[in-house]
């Protein structure tokens, strides 16, 4: 086995994107800067929330980046040490899956029934909606994404409307996610990564903390990774961690049914419409050719298209007027996307949109534009401030069970919180500091496609439109799997040359 540079298969016809050299170092420089902006968020908003001061966050997301640049020259013995995870023999790895599981059980169980919340905002428009189609009636609107209400509609006509049928469907997504996890992280690296990334889901804070909570972010935390694992298995053949091949059969049953499950996550939250284009940067970096990726992402998108379309006939009868999934995008972009635009969650503006008026979201759309178009400067520094709430929060767990409508335990709430964004920092300094070792990998088309353009995605989705740390918590999965595939790289990486003949080349 030899670890070297990615270098381009003969064998297939050169394209553009066919230069591996300036394709990597592009690709790596983007990684390199989402994961500094993140670092920097993380340490500039928790700072800020603490001292409403912009020159002290500043100062201390300086210091933040330069601490993280001295630790990495020991990049590789930080990595390493965490890499003892990835030496638990094989044939323990039911027993190891079992454990991680049974634990991440436990303490949302536990984290549930010691601090409970009640139903509000989003939580309990979608419940109520659960609970109006578990009747058998029509909702009356088309305000709100149908596709979580959808989810929890069947429990709720077994088991009743009640806030404990929501919550076990909680645990159950967590199950999913937890194994969807395993799946990806296999298929993509082996054994070894396959048991740190669903051992981080587990234990995960940020995510852990929000098992109490009917939380739409649960369901797009199965159903996103869920997607990618069906697309994957459209190829005979698994990424090999130290080869760049095409695969030589393709079964369209899998891109079909993938694009199926993105049309579920389109209901859910009708900002992944646009999905297929990771889809299409996806078969452009794995295969190099444009015409079957251009093939293959019009099935996915196709696929996606018959899955939203009963919906949308559904509103098209109701309302008798075209509305594909919901009419909340223009709504939300527009108070985004104003004078009072503060980054965060917010609905002020100098027009009030009402919800229940169909006309909202052409009106937001239309209000929001313009908004941008004669306030590009704002408009700017407001996408950098959504980029900053985005990336450098991920206690929304704490927030919502210790501190929202609520009076805390200032202790209590304080070392919860940090307890998480330390947790995240952590997690994105070591994918820093694996960076180098990650893009050694031949394979790393494969993990940057399927791993890290939805991050990209993401964030561009957030820098325009409403922006939060909710809207990282479906890619959980993914960001877990990155990890593992950096840490278990990092320690191939020391001890191969011990070993064997194994050359690393840089």
């Amino acid at each position: 086995m030899q670890i070297s540079e990615c270098r381009d298969d003969i064998s297939q016809p050169r394209m553009w994107v066919a230069e591996a050299g300036w394709i990597r170092n592009l690709a790596q420089c983007i990684f390199v800067l989402l994961c500094a902006e993140t670092l920097y968020s993380v340490a500039y908003r928790s700072v800020y929330l603490s001292s409403n001061s912009k020159s002290l966050a500043a100062c201390a997301a300086v210091c933040t980046l330069a601490v993280i640049a001295v630790l990495f020259a020991f990049r590789q013995s930080i990595l390493a040490k965490f890499g003892k995870l990835a030496s638990v023999s094989s044939s323990g790895s039911k027993r190891w899956l079992a454990f991680w599981l049974i634990l991440g059980l436990v303490l949302r169980v536990a984290w549930t029934l010691r601090f409970p919340v009640a139903l509000k905002s989003d939580h309990l428009a979608f419940f109520d909606n659960a609970a109006v189609m578990a009747a058998g009636h029509n909702p009356p609107h088309a305000f709100w994404p149908p596709g979580f209400s959808l989810f929890l509609a069947p429990f709720f006509m077994v088991f009743g409307a009640h806030l404990w049928v929501a919550l076990v469907c909680a645990q159950l997504l967590f199950v999913a996610t937890y194994f969807i996890t395993y799946a990806i992280a296999r298929r993509i690296q082996g054994n070894q990564a396959a048991r740190i990334a669903p051992m981080l889901i587990a234990i995960w804070p940020g995510y852990l903390t929000l098992a109490g909570i009917n939380f739409r972010e649960n369901l797009l935390a199965v159903l996103l990774p869920a997607t990618l694992l069906l697309y994957m298995k459209a190829s005979d053949e698994r990424p090999d961690p130290d080869s760049d091949s095409a695969n030589t059969r393709f079964r369209w049953g899998y891109v079909i049914a993938a694009g199926i499950c993105m049309g579920f996550t389109t209901l859910t939250q009708p900002s992944y419409m646009l999905y297929p284009a990771i889809i299409f940067g996806y078969e452009i970096l794995r295969r190099q050719e444009i015409l079957p990726a251009i093939c293959r992402t019009a099935v996915f998108s196709v696929a996606l298209i018959v899955a939203i379309s009963p919906w949308t006939i559904r509103n098209y009868l109701t309302f008798h007027r075209l509305i594909p999934i919901s009419t909340n995008g223009g709504y939300v972009f527009y108070y985004a996307n104003n004078q009072y635009a503060n980054a965060n969650t917010s609905r002020e503006g100098d027009v009030v949109l009402d919800k229940n008026d169909l006309a909202t979201d052409k009106l937001g759309y239309k209000l929001g534009e313009e908004w941008i178009m004669h306030n590009p400067g704002a408009f700017a520094i407001l996408m950098v401030r959504k980029q900053i709430v985005y990336l450098g929060d991920d206690a929304l767990g704490p927030y919502e069970t210790l501190k929202r409508d609520l009076h805390p335990s200032v202790l209590l709430f304080a070392s919860t919180k940090g307890f998480c964004n330390l947790w995240w920092l952590a997690v994105w300094t070591l994918l820093l500091l694996g960076c180098s070792c990650l893009f050694r990998l031949q394979n790393w088309r494969h993990w940057y496609a399927l791993l890290f353009l939805p991050l990209l995605y993401e964030w561009g989705i957030n820098s325009v439109f409403e922006s939060g740390p909710r809207h990282h918590l479906p890619y959980v999965a993914l960001i877990g799997i990155l990890l593992s595939l950096a840490v278990v790289t990092a320690t191939k990486s020391n001890s191969l040359p011990s070993q064997s003949s194994v050359t690393l080349q840089s």
